[in-house]
C-alpha cells in the first residue's frame, strides 16, 4: 500500500482517546459515503475507537469526519494497494496497526477491477501482516457467489444488499436489528454454543424447543437458531433455522445464540 501518513488535517481528526476499555476497530476502503457506519459503530457499547483506512487523501475526507463528535475517528490513513499484497501487508502491521486491532471491517472498493477480489488481496495482506493470527475480520461481498473465494482467510463474509453502504449509511429502511447483532458477535459480546438436547424436548418440535429455551446458566436470554442432525448420507449436519414442525427425536445437539464468554 502506497502510504500518505498522517496529514495534518488527519491529525486535526486524531482525537479518540485510547484505553484499554475501548476495543479498537478498522475500517478498509472507508470513503466519506460510509459515514453512516461510522454513527452506527460509534453507537455500540463500549463505542470502539475507529481506525480508517480509505483511497481519498485525508484533506478530502475532513469535512465529512469534522460532522462526526469528537472522539469518533482516532486515525484517517490514505493508501493503494498497487505496491502488491507484501507492501500493503507491511502498512498494515507497521503503520496502520492491525495486528493490535480488536476487529476488522473490510467495505466494496469500488471502481479498482473485480471488487471483490481486490477485498480478497487486502485479506491475504491483513492475514500476512497478523502472521496468520488476525482479529474478527467482516468483509462486505458483492457476488453472493464469491464468498468461498475468502476460505481460508480467517474472515467472515456479509452479502446482504445495502447493508454497510445504502440502507444503513443513509439511515433509511435501516435494519439496525440486524446490524447491532453483526456488531455484537464482531465484538465478541455474543457467541454461538451447542446445547445437549434437553430429555423432555426429544419427543418436541422446533417450535416447542423455540419456546422452551431462553435463558442460559447464568439467567442470560439465549435464542434458539438451529440443530445438529444426521444430514444427507447419515453425516452430522448443522442445520440452521429449521421448519419449526421439525421433530428433535433424531437431534443429537442444538445450537443456541448466547451472550459473552466467560
Amino acid at each position: 500500500m502506497t502510504e500518505r501518513g498522517d496529514t495534518a488535517a488527519a491529525e486535526e481528526l486524531a482525537t479518540g482517546l485510547p484505553g484499554p476499555t475501548r476495543p479498537r476497530w478498522v475500517v478498509i476502503h472507508w470513503t466519506p459515503e460510509a459515514l453512516g457506519l461510522v454513527r452506527a459503530i460509534a453507537a455500540a457499547e463500549p463505542a470502539p475507537e475507529l481506525t480508517l483506512i480509505g483511497p481519498a487523501p485525508a484533506d478530502e475526507v475532513a469535512p465529512a469526519l469534522a460532522e462526526l463528535p469528537a472522539g469518533h475517528v482516532q486515525k484517517y490513513w490514505q493508501g493503494s494497494a498497487s505496491g502488491g499484497v507484501e507492501a500493503l501487508a507491511r502498512f498494515f502491521a507497521d503503520t496502520a496497526g492491525l495486528p493490535a486491532a480488536d476487529a476488522i471491517i473490510v467495505l466494496p472498493l469500488r471502481g479498482h477491477g473485480e471488487t471483490d477480489a481486490f477485498s480478497r488481496l487486502v485479506c491475504t495482506a491483513i492475514q500476512r501482516a497478523c502472521k496468520g493470527k488476525p482479529p474478527h475480520v467482516v468483509v462486505a461481498v458483492e457476488d453472493p457467489e464469491a464468498t468461498h473465494e475468502f476460505e481460508g482467510l480467517g474472515v467472515a463474509t456479509i452479502f446482504y444488499p445495502g447493508f454497510l453502504r445504502a440502507a444503513l449509511l443513509a439511515h433509511a429502511c435501516v435494519d439496525l436489528g440486524a446490524f447491532r447483532f453483526m456488531l455484537a458477535l464482531l465484538g465478541g459480546r455474543l457467541r454461538v454454543e451447542t446445547w445437549p438436547v434437553p430429555p423432555e424436548l426429544r419427543a418436541a418440535t422446533f417450535r416447542e424447543a423455540c419456546l422452551s429455551v431462553e435463558v442460559d446458566r447464568r439467567g442470560r436470554p439465549v435464542t434458539l437458531i438451529g440443530l445438529f442432525a444426521p444430514g444427507d448420507g447419515g453425516q452430522e449436519a448443522m442445520l440452521l433455522s429449521p421448519p419449526l414442525a421439525r421433530p428433535l427425536r433424531d437431534a443429537s445437539a442444538l445450537l443456541v445464540l448466547t451472550g459473552e464468554a466467560e
